[in-house]
């Protein structure tokens, strides 16, 4: 059975084959881009508050499985729902919640990927968009209130394996261009998850970002804890900067 982020969201899967990639290409991909692949898989969810985060959640345990059977799996980027559904012919009145690209891979030639055609053609936010390296597991977490570092060292320390684990498992999941636009916070034996604002990231992406996050937090802790679970919502965190959002809550 497929877990839930949060609550009971209604689910539905609808599978697509390398066929449709011609009609997938008008709808979905990074900037009219989009990864080659025998099958894709359109996960459908009902209307919901944290439907976004639970497609996400979902998708990315989807994900996890096929990469353990020696599948390739990547997430599709799309930004209009009714679209895809149309393309594909998809008759449901829930929207599209994620899509992801899987198969077996095939072992490529390496190659240089360079992303700039000349140097006038970049700026300094573009190199940010597309060059944000990967923030560690201490980069992440913060203790009692957004942005204080003082002690916290000391309190992954206290905890062990699991918070450390757990922290180390979110900074390496996978994100929308590694923007990475959230943060973790550390209080009372609770680690609290805050979305926030990213210029790059639009509501769709930023919402997969927390579920794929999530579940990898949620399984590097149920291998030492034997349960660990997400509540939605939680306290207010201080010193969150303008935008910032409190997503859930984990006790540890």
């Amino acid at each position: 059975m497929i877990r839930n982020a949060c609550s009971d969201i209604d689910t539905e899967v609808f599978i697509a084959e390398t066929c449709n990639k011609e009609a997938l290409e008008a709808a979905a991909g990074y900037k009219e881009f989009i990864v080659g692949s025998p099958n894709y898989m359109i996960l459908l969810t009902e209307e919901h508050e944290y439907a976004g985060i639970n497609a996400g959640y979902i998708t990315e345990d989807i994900s996890l499985k096929l990469i353990d059977m020696g599948y390739g799996a990547c997430f599709v980027t799309f930004t209009d729902s009714e679209k895809i559904k149309c393309v594909l012919g998809i008759q449901s009145d829930k929207k599209v919640g994620a899509i992801l690209a899987f198969g077996i891979p095939e072992k490529a030639k390496k190659r240089m990927h360079v992303n700039l055609l000349t140097m006038a053609g970049i700026s300094f936010k573009e190199k940010q968009q597309y060059f944000a390296p990967k923030k560690g597991a201490l980069d992440l977490a913060y203790l009692e209130r957004f942005g204080n570092k003082d002690g916290v060292d000391e309190q992954i320390d206290f905890y062990g394996d699991i918070l450390w684990e757990s922290l180390l498992a979110a900074s390496n999941s996978p994100s929308y261009m590694n923007r990475q636009p959230y943060a973790f916070i550390i209080k009372d034996h609770v680690l609290t998850l805050v979305s926030l604002p990213d210029e790059w990231t639009g509501p769709i992406d930023g919402a997969l970002n927390l579920g794929v996050v999530m579940q990898h937090v949620a399984a590097a802790a149920l291998s030492y804890n034997g349960s660990a679970a997400w509540s939605m919502g939680g306290e207010d965190v201080e010193g969150l900067p303008e935008g910032a959002v409190t997503i859930a809550e984990m006790r540890i």
